[in-house]
């Protein structure tokens, strides 16, 4: 696995290498889940999969999915 570096913006912002975002097909407006584990953070795209497989360890995730299907029609327009 290669490392790759970025930088923490003063707004708290990073931006992800365009090599990365194109192997994980990445596009403006992906949302992405940030989990931390120790001094380690984990990002993660939104998808349908993603969702379904937090299905039952979360209180209230059918009104995540309702958001996430109506974002992606909203894509398909």
């Amino acid at each position: 696995m290669k490392a790759e570096y970025t930088t923490l913006s003063t707004k708290g912002q990073i931006i992800i290498p365009a090599e990365i975002r194109d192997q994980m097909k990445l596009s403006v407006g992906t949302k992405l889940s940030i989990q931390r584990d120790g001094q380690t953070l984990i990002l993660r795209p939104i998808t349908s999969e993603f969702i379904d497989s937090l299905c039952g360890s979360t209180k209230g995730l059918g009104k995540l999915r309702d958001t996430m299907h109506r974002d992606d029609k909203d894509k398909e327009r």
